[in-house]
Order: structure tokens, then sequence, then C-alpha cells
């Protein structure tokens, strides 16, 4: 139909990492209400391939590092070419386009905040603080995928609570393997991590945010806690970044080359999960991690650093174990419990599945964005309302 709605969704970069599932996802999923846009201020990577629809456009703008003024124009020449309903914004990168969208005639700009990055994983940077209170008048509602986020948003960046909305993350549960039986046969793994042997495995962008440099310390001083422990472990890292090269340098620092494979990036991640036995994330800031949703619908336990929005996720003690960040001891000894109590393993991988089928479903994360978009477009307010008040708040550890 050609008189749906059009959605032009605004990124610094579509490349890998779980803001950008989320996009690609949530432009899948709503293709019956809306057609949508993609717009990416300094290119793709091979994730716009999973973009269904060959009528949606990707415009790749090449923005030059800072303040590219030329850029600017590229983008309002496209706004007025394409003409779309509502601008939906993702992340500080694209924080500075809601103006020029307001310029360029659109009606509505929502921001997403989905996570922060190694420069500043508290959100403490005053310049971008005062960006986002200085941009807020041409923002319709700003988006916090964690309550993490939304706190911080209201509380100390100081955006008005009308205008700061909480929608939590979904996924589809029936891509992923509840994982309850105690031995999982391996065929993609099975060369590295044969019979015998119990595999760790970690997904997510090769970046500083991530510290997976503190993860193979952690991995290195696990292995050395007793001569039992060290011989049946594998760590399997999912992903790509800027920071290959310094982990590829601390595991041969370490001597763990046997023991610790990169695998790149994946498009076959279920099948890999399918395949673990114990999950971990040790990064230093979040939102909210939708690969830790996809590892608890696989029945993986979960080792993550208690870090944004990883606590309205992770139920310590019932579907995993929180860590401080950068605490490689810490988050080696939470590994440890894992891997010498087999039943625990087991009883919290099918808590974490459970949790994720009543809390997390794809479908209801999809009828929240449809419900804003329809408000939004209406010049209501959506059904869930904005502010603090959006989802009722569940007390840590329950």
């Amino acid at each position: 139909m050609n008189d749906k709605p059009l959605i032009a969704h605004v990124l610094y970069r579509l490349d890998t990492g779980g803001m950008e599932r989320f996009v690609v996802t949530l432009i899948n999923r709503t293709g019956e209400h809306y057609k949508h846009a993609l717009i990416s201020l300094t290119g793709f990577g091979d994730m716009v391939r999973e973009i269904e629809s060959a009528e949606v456009p990707c415009l790749s703008l090449d923005k030059k590092p800072g303040k590219d003024w030329l850029c600017y124009f590229r983008l309002w020449r496209a706004l007025r070419t394409l003409k779309p309903d509502v601008v939906h914004t993702y992340n500080i990168g694209a924080l500075d386009v809601a103006p020029i969208a307001k310029l360029a005639g659109v009606r509505c700009v929502v921001h997403a905040e989905r996570g922060r990055d190694a420069a500043d994983p508290r959100g403490e940077n005053r310049k971008y603080r005062r960006m986002r209170r200085w941009l807020a008048p041409f923002v319709a509602r700003f988006l916090a995928v964690s309550r993490d986020l939304q706190n911080w948003l209201l509380d100390q960046v100081g955006i008005d609570e009308s205008k700061v909305q909480y929608i939590p993350n979904g996924i589809d549960t029936e891509r992923f393997d509840a994982g309850s039986a105690p031995k999982r046969e391996r065929w993609l793994l099975n060369d590295f991590a044969p019979d015998g042997t119990l595999l760790i495995v970690t997904v997510g962008r090769l970046n500083g945010v991530k510290d997976q440099v503190g993860l193979i310390k952690a991995f290195a001083i696990l292995r050395g806690a007793g001569p039992d422990t060290g011989a049946c472990l594998r760590l399997v890292i999912v992903g790509e970044g800027s920071e290959r090269q310094n982990i590829e340098r601390q595991v041969a620092s370490l001597h763990l080359d046997r023991q610790v494979r990169l695998l790149g990036n994946r498009d076959d991640v279920a099948a890999l999960l399918a395949e673990c036995d114990i999950f971990t994330l040790s990064s230093i800031a979040e939102g909210m991690p939708g690969v830790l949703l996809e590892a608890m619908a696989s029945g993986l336990p979960v080792v993550a650093t208690d870090v944004g929005g990883v606590g309205e996720v992770v139920v310590d003690g019932v579907t995993g174990m929180l860590v401080p960040p950068s605490d490689p001891a810490a988050l080696a000894a939470a590994l440890g419990r894992y891997v010498q109590d087999q039943d625990l393993r087991q009883r919290h991988g099918r808590a974490g599945r459970a949790r994720v089928e009543a809390k997390f479903s794809l479908p209801a994360m999809v009828s929240a964005y449809t419900d804003l978009y329809d408000a939004l477009l209406a010049g209501r307010r959506p059904a869930w309302p904005p502010g603090r008040s959006a989802v009722p708040v569940e007390p840590r550890g329950h």
C-alpha cells in the first residue's frame, strides 16, 4: 500500500551490534504497517543485507569526522525527497539530525537511547548532556531501552517527563532452543570443543565498551583455578570490531591460542548458542543487551557485569550471576561456579528461558513501537504513557 506512513531510521552506521540488529528487526517486523527508509551517516556493514524488503531505501551519506556541513545538507535533501512522516534517530551519533529533520518539514522526530560507549560509560559527559537538552524541543519522544537509561534521561540529563518513554527489548524466542538437555550435540564447534569440554560464549561487537580483553583475563584466571577446571574449558567470542587486534594480542600473551577462538561476525548465532554451556558478558556499559535475551532464550545460564539495564534482564542467583565491571577475578569466580555445577547451569538456564518468554517477547516490543508511531502520527499520547509510569517497575531480585 502506497499510503502507509513512512518511518525514516537514521543512525551513525549500520554495522555489527545489538542496536543495529534491533533496527533491522523493527523494519522487518513492521513492514505491514509502515514503509521504512534507512539512512546511515557513515555507511553500511553486512547487516544491511538482512533487511527483507527490497523496497526499503538504504542511503549512506558518507559523513566525514566532526561537523560535516555538506553531510547535513545531503541529509536535508534526502529527507525532502523521502518526505517521511516520522524520523527515528539512534544514540548520540545521530541526535543532531533532529533540527535538520524539522527544517526538512518532518512532522515528528523520536530519538532512541540504547546504550553508551567506552568513552562515557556512565553518561557523565556534560557536553553531550547539554546537547540533549538543547535539542529536546525538536524531539517528540526520547525512548529508553532500560530503566537505567530512562532514569538517567529524567534525573541527570533533565529531559521533561512527558517526553521520555521506556520500551524494553524483545526477541523471537522461537528462533532459540531451550537447551534443557544435559548434553548438547555439537556440529559447528566440534573441532574446537569436542565431547567432554565446557564451552563459554560471548557475543557482541569487539569494542572497548564490551571489554573482551578483561574477559580473556578472567578466562585465564578460571583455567588456572585447578587442573580439573582448565583442561575442559573453551571460550568462543562471536563478533567483529576495532578491538580485534588487542584481543588477539591478549590471547597470545596468555598462551590461550588453543583455548580461545574468535569467530567474527556470524549469521548462525542461534545455532552457536545451542552448542554452548555458559554465556558471559563483560561490558563496562550497556543499555538492555538483546544478546542476553537470546542467550537466556537458548537456555544458557548467564554471567554478566551489573551495568546499565543488565540487572533488569538477569536475575542474580535465579537466571544467572551479576558481577562488578572491570573485575576479572569476580567474573572468573562466577563462571567457575557454573563450571563446577551442572545442575546449577541447567536450573538457571531453564529459569532464564521462562523469564524471557514471560517478559521480553518480540510481539510485545513490536506492539509498543507500533502504538508509539500510531499515537504520534495521530497527535495523541501512546497506550503506554511517557515518563516513569510507562511499565510497572519490577523489584530487583524477583
